[in-house]
């Protein structure tokens, strides 16, 4: 049954505004909007949710969905050229993390060439981060 609070959040403009980790702040933190407001907002997102579910669980299936900004059917995508899905991926801001799940649910494996691309990427990222962490940690006193 909706409640006052649920008929005024609207958990998409939420997650646009404040990004995923500021509306999931927002929502596991909130003292107006209860676990009962969470699980009728989950279902009307079509989340199947019952009132036993835990609020952090919650929160982030509400955000993860409510986040999605791919909004065509997949078989609408693969009717797409390739230049036609890159600049629809990129007007509508999609995050990584949307295009990996999409990418599982098609059941894809990246060949030689993007998977190669993603190793590079995710080396080159480890070893800024770990040189950056090294680099910081020097010249400061180690604890015995």
């Amino acid at each position: 049954m909706p409640t006052e609070i649920t008929e005024k959040i609207d958990v998409r403009l939420l997650v646009e505004w404040l990004g995923v980790q500021g509306a999931r702040a927002g929502l596991e933190h909130s003292r107006v909007c209860t676990n009962d407001n969470l699980v009728h907002i989950a279902r009307e997102l079509g989340i199947s949710a019952s009132k036993g579910t835990r609020r952090k669980e919650l929160v982030t299936e509400i955000v993860r969905v409510a986040g999605r900004r791919i909004d065509k059917p997949i078989e609408e995508l693969m009717r797409m050229e390739r230049d036609e899905l890159v600049a629809y991926f990129e007007g509508m801001r999609v995050d990584t993390e949307e295009l990996v799940e999409l990418i599982k649910q098609l059941n894809l494996n990246p060949r030689d060439h993007g998977r190669r691309s993603l190793i590079e990427f995710a080396a080159q990222e480890l070893s800024e981060t770990g040189r950056f962490l090294r680099v910081s940690s020097q010249g400061l006193p180690h604890s015995v």
